[in-house]
């Protein structure tokens, strides 16, 4: 998937409401009470391939690209720099599908379609060819990751754009067959004159020649095939097909399978017919509770390779190409608050826990949040024009904190938490016993520092919290991500509505620090281990 630029949504700058009677009225509110102890057994190491990031040829690479001055743009890339992306997946989601790459190199160019251009399909000229992107990848001295075209093209424009990048020397981590292909047809961002759909069949078939032509040019070369799993209200065109035929297929050969498995809601109203709509305190707690569902979606996945490639699949890894906060306004009477979700302190607080979740799963290897720079969902940096005027969403420092913890070990804790239940929340099923406090602790690889991320996802009450690092350690920094309502964010306007601040906390002869969680927020406290 790639998202669309939703040009037809005009931009509203409104001062945030509250989102709870409570706090609208000013009342007290008394905290809950939570406790965290960190336990010394070891959950997984934090793999720095989990930093990915995505970057689309089209709008000139989502902005980076000045193209009237053949260069890129400089204070863009320091910010991409200072975020701590390790990888960048080109050219795009379903932009992919339909990318002649032969047509974005040199000085004799040609337009490419653009499936979210309107008119679909409405040809666009490619700036930000594959030299540019490669240029930015020199720049920010990360790998590429590659998805090659399963849609319009062809296997011998794959192998062909293998050689191109062989020759060339580029760093590619790994090259993906495909996007989304099981969606082909259903997503809306087809363009009817150049069908891409492929049945199961017909995709493994493809695969399994791209995935031999390729070696043929880099023996070395990983490459993976493109998978779905349905967990929840989700239906796939193709529903339990496609895993099984691709994983019986192409799982024995296949280095990893690329899943798409790491957005959440979706939607702000759910697509079942009759669920009550939810309160925005409702849906912002069943939104930061998002991640449990997706837990539960990649242990399906791991049940779907043990049963479909036995004894070959204990190799097989998982890539989650495409995650974030997502809200389409798609359906919606108030699109302009749907799109806000992305941005805010609530999809920021989703994504803090979207990562406890996969850094904890051994076989999930790689992922690429999704969007990289845009102004319309939840981008690391926001982007406005005329200008451009640039500035940091709440998730840039979501991303930044979690990137800083590549190559930390991922250590077990035991947290006593009040919980709750959810609605339907989207494509999010109800759930139950969702505790609002949850902890993840990751210890440096010499053993000297010890950094606990707490996330507390009450919409309306702070939670007084009390966490035991369990060794001696002396408490050296606390700061918190929250914003004034769950649906705070960040603007050109007010940059600085979202960022982390400096929070008291009061730790104790006996190790234990106490402090408190404010609602809808991530608090990050950083330990020195006595005795490494």
């Amino acid at each position: 998937m790639a998202l669309p630029v939703v040009r037809a949504v005009p931009l509203l700058l409104c001062l945030l409401t509250s989102c709870s009677r409570a706090q609208e009225a000013g009342d007290e509110v008394e905290p809950m009470k939570a406790t965290v102890v960190v336990i010394d057994q070891v959950l997984n190491t934090v793999s720095p391939l989990l930093f990915g990031d995505n970057i689309e040829w089209t709008n000139n690479g989502m902005g980076l690209w000045r193209p009237e001055e053949g260069r890129l743009d400089a204070a863009l890339v320091a910010e991409l720099r200072e975020v701590g992306i390790t990888h960048l997946r080109y050219p795009g989601g379903t932009l992919s599908d339909y990318f002649d790459w032969r047509k974005s190199v040199g000085t004799e160019r040609s337009p490419i379609p653009n499936p979210f251009a309107t008119p679909k399909g409405k040809p666009e000229y490619p700036a930000f060819g594959v030299d540019e992107f490669l240029a930015l990848c020199r720049e920010l001295s990360v790998p590429a990751t590659i998805t090659l075209n399963a849609g319009t093209g062809s296997v011998e424009e794959a192998v062909a754009w293998v050689r191109y990048l062989t020759d060339r020397k580029a760093e590619v981590l790994d090259y993906t067959v495909g996007n989304e292909i099981y969606l082909a047809g259903d997503n809306g961002g087809d363009v009817p004159e150049l069908p891409i759909n492929k049945t199961p069949d017909e995709y493994a078939d493809f695969y399994l020649a791209c995935r031999e032509g390729v070696r043929s040019v880099d023996p070395n070369a990983r490459v993976g095939a493109i998978a779905v799993r349905v967990v929840g209200n989700e239906t796939p065109s193709q529903p339990g097909s496609w895993m099984e035929t691709v994983l019986r297929r192409c799982g024995a050969s296949a280095d990893f399978i690329d899943i798409h498995h790491g957005y959440a809601p979706l939607l702000r109203r759910s697509p079942a017919p009759g669920v009550p709509e939810l309160t925005d305190d409702e849906f912002a707690e069943a939104f930061m509770g998002a991640p449990r569902y997706v837990d539960e979606t990649i242990d399906a996945v791991e049940r779907d390779i043990a049963a479909y490639v036995p004894g070959d699949g204990a190799n097989l890894r998982v890539h989650i190409t495409e995650y974030g906060p997502l809200v389409y306004p798609f359906g919606s009477g108030d699109p302009i608050s749907d799109l806000r979700w992305n941005r805010s302190i609530t999809g920021a607080v989703y994504l803090a826990g979207l990562y406890h979740v996969m850094a904890s799963h051994p076989r999930i290897e790689s992922a690429n949040h999704l969007p990289l720079v845009q102004d319309i969902f939840g981008a690391l940096v926001g982007i406005r024009s005329p200008g451009p005027r640039t500035w940091r969403n709440a998730v840039f420092y979501v991303f930044r904190t979690y990137s800083r913890l590549a190559g930390t070990t991922m250590v077990a804790t035991h947290v006593t938490s009040p919980a709750y239940s959810t609605r339907i929340a989207g494509f999010v099923p109800a759930m139950n016993d969702v505790p609002f406090v949850e902890a993840g602790a990751f210890r440096a690889a010499d053993g000297r520092r010890l950094t606990v991320c707490l996330i507390h996802r009450s919409a309306v009450r702070p939670a007084e919290a009390t966490l035991d690092p369990g060794r001696s350690a002396t408490l050296e920094r606390a700061t918190v991500l929250a914003g004034d309502s769950c649906l705070a964010e960040n603007t050109p306007e007010r940059p600085d509505a979202v960022v982390p601040a400096a929070i008291a906390a009061t730790q104790a002869e006996d190790r234990t620090v106490t402090l408190e969680l404010p609602p809808h927020s991530l608090t990050v406290l950083e330990f020195e281990l006595e005795g490494a």
